[in-house]
């Protein structure tokens, strides 16, 4: 069940859930991921190292091993760009009021995260005009308060407008 606003005009559950998975995506920091990754080249390095002249050399052995650490690789880089994210995130220092898309609750579970979803509009230095439409997760007791805005303060990076973050006390 969807909370939202009445005379706002909300946007499609196929859009808000969109919306909502970008927010998840845009709170993980990528540690997790660096961590995995490491954790699985480590291990695989170790056991073509320690463990394959154990062994008579079986092919598949070595092909698990290189997907290990394939994936490992995969995993590595998702966590860099995550971090990256957050590094630019904490260097943002443009400030705009964005128009605000909608404001909702997924009343799913209890304590569910609110969602707030915002249109960021940059002109770029060709002239050019940049609407992107992102989401936050906030704390559900936020939600009341922001539902009736018609606009929401967020900083951003101006070279890369994708990195954005509301401004929320």
């Amino acid at each position: 069940m969807i909370i939202s606003h009445p005379r706002r005009t909300t946007i499609s559950r196929h859009e808000q859930f969109q919306l909502a998975q970008q927010a998840l995506r845009r709170r993980d920091r990528g540690a997790g991921w660096l961590a995995l990754g490491a954790s699985l080249i480590v291990g695989a390095i170790g056991a073509l190292i320690w463990l394959q002249p154990l062994i008579t050399p079986i092919p598949a052995s070595i092909a698990i091993t290189l997907i290990a650490i394939g994936i490992g690789a995969a995993c590595l880089i998702a966590g860099w760009r995550r971090h990256s994210f957050h590094r630019q995130l904490r260097a943002a220092t443009a400030l705009t009021d964005a128009p605000m898309i909608d404001c909702w609750i997924e009343n799913a579970f209890e304590g569910e995260p609110g969602v707030i979803a915002w249109e960021l509009i940059v002109r770029q230095p060709d002239g050019k005009e940049v609407r992107l439409r992102q989401a936050q997760l906030i704390d559900p007791s936020l939600v009341a308060r922001w539902q009736h805005a018609a606009t929401v303060p967020v900083r951003y990076v101006p070279v890369n407008p994708t990195v954005s973050v509301l401004v929320i006390e």
